[in-house]
């Protein structure tokens, strides 16, 4: 069974885990805890966990704004990922849909993500949710 609850400070370092695994690459472990800890008290930030028998399989997390071009709140999911063990067993639906209450809960008339172009298995996911690719988005390095 799979169980959705609210992320914690003390799910820190298995989150840092599954966002090295959606990364593919490691990250900056201090300067991931304090944005990590910044977020959890933002109350247009909600991270939500996903566990399977007492571990932590999955992590979403979805920032809700007001835009103007949208003249509402908009709720986006900034990161969804599921630990590699636990792909195809229904953990990224349930954490989808938990994205979508929350949206809802919030009033938002949308709910966006946006997705690297690599990855490609996510843009099939995200489009068996019912979501479709309709914007592009340009990024620019500064560093």
């Amino acid at each position: 069974m799979i169980e959705i609850k609210a992320a914690r400070w003390e799910d820190c370092g298995q989150v840092a885990a599954l966002i090295e695994q959606l990364e593919e690459m490691p990250i900056d472990k201090a300067r991931f805890e304090a944005v990590y800890r910044a977020n959890l008290s933002n109350p247009q930030i909600d991270y939500q966990t996903a566990w399977i028998n007492g571990v932590l399989a999955g992590f979403l997390s979805v920032h809700i704004q007001n835009l103007l071009h949208h003249t509402s709140a908009i709720a986006e999911i900034e990161e969804l990922v599921v630990d590699v063990r636990y792909r195809g067993q229904g953990v990224g639906k349930c954490l989808f849909d938990q994205a979508k209450k929350i949206a809802a809960q919030a009033g938002c008339p949308q709910l966006e993500c946006a997705c690297n172009q690599r990855r490609t298995a996510s843009h099939e996911f995200y489009k068996q949710q019912g979501m479709a690719c309709r914007h592009y988005k340009f990024t620019l390095p500064l560093k």
